[in-house]
């Protein structure tokens, strides 16, 4: 039950990709992914976390594919959820 309060404490903190505007290679204001790894067979941990869009991009060369699970405005709430979602 722990696990479901953390994460469902971290959503608070969640936004919408509408709450950001491209700024060049990155966002304004800058933001960070949670991410989903789509083919984990040699991927090791499903989810993985970074600058967005930057970090997905990176996924995506390395994987084939991944897709946006949660923005945050904060990289700590990114790197939290990340190792939450992975059982860390």
């Amino acid at each position: 039950m722990a696990r479901k309060q953390a994460i469902q404490a971290l959503e608070q903190n969640a936004i919408s990709c509408n709450d950001i505007k491209s700024d060049g290679r990155l966002t304004f204001p800058k933001s960070y992914g949670v991410y989903q790894i789509l083919t984990t067979a040699n991927a090791g941990k499903a989810f993985r976390y970074g600058n967005h869009p930057v970090r997905q991009s990176e996924l995506q060369r390395e994987f084939g594919d991944c897709r946006l699970v949660y923005l945050f405005l904060e990289r700590e709430h990114a790197f939290r959820m990340q190792k939450i979602l992975n059982k860390d």
